[in-house]
């Protein structure tokens, strides 16, 4: 009977039991390792890590929003290879983005991590994308911590401006252009709420003026009339606030039905009036002044484009967070068109993030990175009004191209 394969001499058995023994274990431990980044041709795996629950909620999903319009517009592939997208729920919890990070890169196989909103989380990551070499963009936590000098990761990009980067030139642009010398600072008591206030405080002090009072309040307060009173009793002629995911609504409503607004102006980041909950805020808002990287009432054709293509998707105009994951998607897909289809390497990758940075049209306007992989950008100060109808916050000043390292002067000593 004809036979497919000459038959083994019996006294070869013995010596080739061990190579049949080596392919198994070659065999179970391809069947256990962690998958690799796609390799060249393959679908391009990106993890999205953000809240899609939780207090940060809107955050997560308007970035998401951003993100998901541009790969649409993109035709959802770049270099010759699809993009698939991997989306995954952190909840703005430290210790669920780590467990949901772990998942993308190891059991995903993801070659690039987008994400995430919460700068406890983004710290609590940090360690295990450095370790596992992933890049990963950064399109809302922003506290210095990530990017400051000696803490950076070279697999760490961020698109969105540090703490210091706004608050800190905040502080001295009120000094300049206001008659306000002596303010009631208001201050969300976590993270970002604490490093924002520390920056914004040092460029206030720094230019002239006088910090009368610090009041801090725990991240999502029910009442904000406890806090309220205390600044009705300060000898200051404004407040300047910070307060993020849902507080700014409780917060500026009660500013006003406590009266003192009439009294004492408010002032903050971008978060307290941000353009998502501007229609929740209605009257309350009007008039308040903060600062931020990004305002929908940019007059380029860059951000007009954006806005109209944001607003036929999904019926409303985009918020900073839309403007960020739209942005960190152009930089993920110009990066990848970089690499003319080739893939399988991170670190390939992670250089191509370096350089496609300056090739990108962000709504926002052009920008770069550091050499710490912070974004360079404008900072914006803007003021709400009401535009045909609408709430928004219209420009009031731009200030071009600022650095973390203009910030560096009052804690990297």
């Amino acid at each position: 009977m004809p036979q497919d394969h000459d038959p083994v001499p019996p006294g070869r058995l013995r010596r080739e039991a061990p190579r049949a023994t080596l392919g198994l274990a070659a065999i179970l431990s391809l069947l256990f390792a962690p998958p690799p980044a796609s390799a060249a041709g393959a679908p391009v795996k990106i993890g999205i890590l953000l809240p899609t629950t939780g207090p940060f909620t809107v955050l997560g999903k308007d970035c998401i929003n951003g993100f998901d319009l541009y790969v649409e517009k993109a035709g959802g592939k770049t270099g010759g290879r699809d993009l698939v997208l991997i989306k995954e729920d952190s909840e703005g919890k430290p210790d669920v983005g780590l467990t949901k990070v772990k998942k993308l890169v190891e059991r995903d196989g993801v070659d690039v991590v987008v994400g995430p909103v919460n700068s406890a989380v983004a710290l609590a990551i940090k360690p295990y994308v450095q370790a596992q070499g992933v890049p990963q963009v950064i399109p809302v936590a922003f506290t210095r911590d990530i990017t400051a000098p000696g803490k950076n990761s070279p697999w760490i990009f961020r698109v969105i401006e540090t703490t210091d980067q706004s608050n800190f030139t905040m502080g001295g642009w009120m000094v300049k252009h206001t008659p306000h010398r002596r303010l009631t600072v208001m201050i969300s008591d976590f993270v970002a709420g604490r490093h924002s206030g520390e920056a914004f405080m040092a460029g206030f002090r720094a230019a002239g003026g006088q910090v009368v009072k610090e009041i801090y309040a725990p991240l999502n307060s029910a009442d904000f009339g406890p806090y309220l009173a205390q600044v009705n009793v300060t000898p200051a002629d404004a407040v300047w606030a910070w307060f993020g995911g849902a507080d700014p609504v409780r917060l500026v409503k009660q500013y006003e039905e406590y009266g003192l607004k009439a009294k004492l102006p408010l002032y903050g980041y971008n978060t307290l009036v941000d353009d998502v909950i501007l229609p929740t805020l209605g009257d309350a808002a009007l008039g308040v002044v903060t600062v931020g990287h990004y305002s929908a009432t940019i007059d380029t054709p860059a951000n007009k484009a954006f806005v109209q293509d944001y607003e036929r998707k999904y019926g409303r105009w985009p918020t900073r967070y839309s403007e960020t994951g739209y942005t960190s998607a152009q930089l993920i897909l110009a990066a990848l068109e970089e690499l003319k289809g080739e893939g399988g390497d991170r670190a390939k990758l992670r250089d191509a993030l370096r350089g496609a940075v300056t090739k990108i049209q962000p709504p926002r306007g052009p920008i770069r990175f550091d050499q710490y992989q912070q974004v360079i950008t404008d900072i914006y100060i803007t003021r709400v009004e009401r535009q045909g109808g609408r709430l928004v916050n219209a420009i009031v000043d731009r200030i071009p191209a600022v650095s973390q390292e203009d910030t560096w002067k009052w804690w990297n000593k």
